[in-house]
């Protein structure tokens, strides 16, 4: 069975990682100094590198030798498989100079967990560490963080991202449009896990080219074109497409909450683009250019936009709770292009 492309390009030295420079370099010169703490916290969003750089420095502490533990704290998360991971981390490693566990987001440990916890992380094995991962910090007691070596990271900047995919595509063999690649770089939103699966994906669905068009119909995304037609349906009070529109969508099986939030980023991409009239601030493709000129060349357009967000954020607020999205939906529209 072939790997995916995010298990056969994850990082395996520190030099492999994109960003995140800053701490690599302190930890780089904690590996230099044999100088460690016993407890480490990797905080930021999915996928900026939190678990592979835990990996790597795990690694490297130990010079190649043993495995770290990696414990899931999303399934093992109560005061019972806390106690088991303590009672475990009190006993030497056999195979290499400390016992590392590496505990995935650990937000999800309960707070009976944590209790528990405490006072291990306080005064820990001699030779045991733990390197806690999250992508909510905020769920940590105070007590916790207090007790680590705390590490934020960042959202991997876009360029590298691109950079990475570019690198792949020439190992892989893959033929790919730059815009496709750039666009896919984009809706990432700076997880470089989510930027490869996606061109992993993309690579399945064609694998002779990557192109635009193939990019969104291989991610199922709602089509740019609907999201166009819609806007000036509503900017036209053209009450029987945007019915149409809808009624397609809900008629192909579409989740028309995802499509609120989808067409939510959308419109907020024609607001950024009327105030910097660039396509490097947003996520629609270059490929899209003389349907974005149409769409924004009116008059006043940067505060008919930023209303135009008021009312889709509207109704993404009404339709959370409700049990018939499809008739608030198409009210609330209807009701946006009479303005």
């Amino acid at each position: 069975m072939a790997l995916n492309l995010s298990n056969k390009y994850r990082p395996k030295e520190f030099s492999d990682v994109s960003s995140q420079k800053s701490i690599i370099k302190i930890l780089e010169r904690q590996v230099e100094t044999r100088e460690f703490k016993n407890c480490y916290l990797f905080s930021g969003p999915s996928g900026t590198g939190k678990t592979t750089i835990a990996r790597i420095f795990a690694n490297k502490i130990n010079r190649g030798l043993g495995e770290p533990f990696e414990i899931d704290a999303a399934s093992n998360n109560s005061v019972d498989n806390v106690r088991t991971i303590i009672e475990s981390a009190t006993q030497r490693s056999l195979d290499s100079e400390y016992k590392i566990y590496i505990i995935d987001e650990c937000h999800m440990i309960t707070p009976q967990g944590w209790n528990a916890f405490l006072k291990c992380i306080e005064e820990p094995p001699k030779y045991t560490m733990f390197m806690f991962c999250t992508t909510d910090p905020q769920k940590l007691p105070p007590t916790i963080i207090n007790r680590c070596q705390v590490y934020n990271l960042s959202r991997i900047p876009l360029d590298n991202i691109i950079k990475r995919l570019d690198y792949i595509c020439e190992q892989e063999g893959i033929a790919y449009e730059t815009e496709a690649i750039n666009f896919i770089a984009k809706i990432a939103n700076g997880s470089m896990r989510q930027a490869i699966a996606y061109l992993d994906k993309c690579k399945d669905y064609s694998s002779k080219f990557i192109s635009v068009r193939s990019v969104l119909e291989a991610l199922g995304d709602y089509s740019y074109d609907t999201m166009f037609n819609l806007t000036n349906a509503i900017m036209d009070n053209n009450k029987e497409q945007i019915i149409n529109i809808i009624e397609g969508l809900y008629n192909n099986g579409n989740d028309l909450k995802l499509f609120i939030d989808s067409y939510l980023d959308f419109i907020l991409d024609l607001a950024k683009y009327c105030i910097f009239n660039s396509l490097t601030v947003i996520k629609i493709p270059a490929t899209m250019k003389r349907n974005l000129d149409y769409t924004t060349g009116i008059e006043n357009k940067e505060q008919f936009f930023n209303e135009f967000i008021d009312k889709v954020l509207k109704i993404k607020q009404a339709i959370k709770g409700d049990s018939n999205i499809k008739t608030t939906i198409e009210i609330m529209l209807l009701n946006m292009g009479k303005i």
